[in-house]
């Protein structure tokens, strides 16, 4: 993969963005309106609701549906589990105000399914190949009789992306292709060598977001597969282009990336802190996405990652900030009679 400088992944990142807008502009919506905020509300307490099974980020893409209001924001929320959100199950507060919102939901405006597979294919997989390979073969095949109208992508890494140094694949990543397709690709992969303990999926999540192509209104998904830290540009090595901290204004907001992390020396299932420069986990906690781990074999059911449910049971919340150009913090409460969750949303920025 050929090395991309600051000032080329800047433009890069731009140019993500004008190929978004581009993309979702033709949808044939009508237009809303934005209720006046609530006054004279109080947040509710914490107590009593569970983080557990709500989802959410910014969502960046270009508004699908007409608003009165320009440049309102958008929250994509995921509750796994609930068909239907009545407005009056939600509450949603920037920065401890409550806001007036409308409602959508989001595989009523974005009616296809895109998903990568970020594919670690190092030496240090190879206990973990086979089990990793029939998992997502299984996912395919259970996407395909879902009914969805859904592509799969694989890209294949190790140190390099495109092709991976070590093994010899062709071709050397699969584009956006029926499920039928992406399970006889993964099919002929095998783990190679490698060179060093981590590997370079920073370098693969970008090659996916601007080599595949990503189809207008589609839900854009990557899965990461890997048992592996990430390099990263300055980390002592010459694999890796980007840090962290430089693929995240081009990955949230547009994609969202779930997790199967294979444990045994780099990634454990009690960890709560993502934020080391090689932990690939802070992108799907930072872009709204599932983390899951496989057993020491490579096997997880990446159905239980939720993402037919996680897309059934998507919102789009639109509402207008008092202060678009600042960095909020949001919070959602969503309640019932039976079921109480809470989202909160830090350093949220438009």
């Amino acid at each position: 993969m050929r090395k991309f400088g600051r000032t080329t992944l800047f433009a890069l990142i731009a140019v993500i963005s004008a190929l978004l807008v581009y993309s979702c502009s033709e949808i044939p919506v009508a237009p809303r309106v934005i209720p006046k905020d609530p006054v004279g509300t109080t947040k509710p307490s914490t107590s009593g609701y569970s983080t557990i099974d709500i989802f959410g980020t910014v969502d960046k893409m270009p508004s699908l549906v007409p608003i009165a209001v320009p440049d309102t924001v958008n929250i994509r929320i995921s509750l796994p589990g609930v068909e239907n959100l009545p407005d009056n199950t939600i509450r949603v507060f920037e920065d401890n105000k409550e806001q007036g919102f409308v409602l959508f939901k989001e595989s009523a405006i974005r009616n296809k399914l895109d998903i990568a597979i970020i594919l670690d294919v190092t030496g240090s997989m190879g206990y973990a190949i086979d089990g990793a390979k029939n998992s997502i073969i299984d996912f395919a095949t259970n996407l395909e009789e879902s009914g969805m109208d859904v592509r799969i992508g694989v890209i294949p890494f190790d140190d390099y992306v495109n092709p991976p140094s070590d093994i010899e694949v062709e071709p050397p990543y699969l584009e956006l292709s029926s499920p039928a397709d992406a399970r006889d690709y993964v099919g002929e992969l095998y783990a190679g060598y490698g060179g060093d303990a981590p590997e370079n999926p920073y370098d693969a999540i970008m090659f996916a977001a601007t080599a595949l192509e990503w189809r207008p209104s589609a839900q854009r998904v990557m899965i990461v597969i890997t048992d592996a830290p990430g390099h990263y540009e300055g980390d002592g090595y010459d694999f890796a282009h980007f840090t962290k901290a430089e693929i995240l204004p081009s990955l949230v907001g547009f994609f969202t990336i779930h997790g199967a992390f294979v444990p045994g020396w780099y990634y454990f299932d009690w960890q709560t802190d993502f934020s080391a420069s090689g932990d690939v986990r802070e992108l799907c906690q930072k872009t709204g996405g599932v983390i899951k781990y496989t057993d020491s074999a490579g096997n997880v059911d990446l159905n239980q990652l939720g993402i037919v449910e996680y897309v059934e049971s998507s919102w789009i919340v639109s509402f207008e900030s008092d202060s678009p150009a600042a960095t909020h913090t949001i919070e959602v409460f969503y309640t019932t009679s039976t079921d109480k969750r809470y989202l909160k949303i830090e350093g949220a920025t438009y």
